[in-house]
């Protein structure tokens, strides 16, 4: 599936986006697109600490995590974005991840319907899936599962595999990986195109176009409908 192939047009009035997760490797190029995207009036970073970005579009706003419902009170918002999330390492335990991956976001997700919110984008994993005997996929799929069931207008879920990004806490699967990358991704042809790596500008840049796709329902995308966004 085309990202191209999904926009149904465009909406003319000024419109507010919001983003959780604008600290991450993904969220922190994410950020500057959604800011350059004209079809904005305001983008609003919710996070722990102030981005450190100084824009007029700008509005970081301050939230605990834990009372993510009532982040957006007073506030009419248009678009959700989220590249939110952590490694079970920085977690501690599947417990702790499943707070942050899964109940933060949907608390995330239900405050942007609160708030007015009609269209959801959600940085998920290649491998997501609610049957899987693999924890971090389970978590992941039912995640995706619990935003569909909300009943977002647009629900774009992006399934990146190996993201190619410079980390202070990487994984060391990644580590282990990434010499190796240019060799694997050549070998992943067909519809294990899905896991290749992706850099980090051009998934950003695949989700930045969110915003110009007003009325592309519900979806899913993959390596291949990102990479040339």
């Amino acid at each position: 599936m085309s990202l191209r192939s999904g926009a149904k047009g465009t909406d003319s009035r000024p419109r507010i986006a919001v983003l959780l997760g604008a600290s991450g490797a993904t969220g922190k190029k994410l950020l500057p697109l959604l800011l350059d995207n004209p079809g904005y009036s305001k983008v609003i970073a919710l996070g722990r600490r102030e981005t450190g970005i100084r824009h007029p579009k700008l509005e970081n706003r301050l939230v605990d995590f834990d009372d993510l419902t009532s982040a957006l009170k007073g506030v009419k918002v248009d678009d959700c974005y989220c590249t939110f999330g952590t490694t079970i390492k920085i977690a501690g335990s599947q417990e702790a991840m499943t707070r942050i991956d899964h109940e933060f976001v949907l608390n995330f997700a239900k405050a942007g319907l609160a708030a007015g919110a009609t269209r959801f984008a959600y940085l998920s994993a290649a491998n997501a899936d609610a049957g899987s005997s693999v924890f971090y996929a389970r978590l992941k799929g039912q995640t995706e599962d619990a935003l569909k069931a909300l009943g977002f207008a647009d629900l774009s879920i992006y399934r990146p595999s190996m993201i190619i990004a410079e980390r202070t806490n990487r994984r060391w699967s990644e580590s282990m990986l990434f010499p190796l990358l240019p060799l694997l991704d050549k070998l992943m042809a067909g519809d294990f195109a899905r896991y290749r790596s992706i850099p980090v500008d051009a998934l950003a840049s695949a989700i930045a176009a969110f915003g110009s796709q007003q009325g592309s329902g519900s979806r899913t995308l993959y390596w291949q409908d990102m990479i040339d966004a």
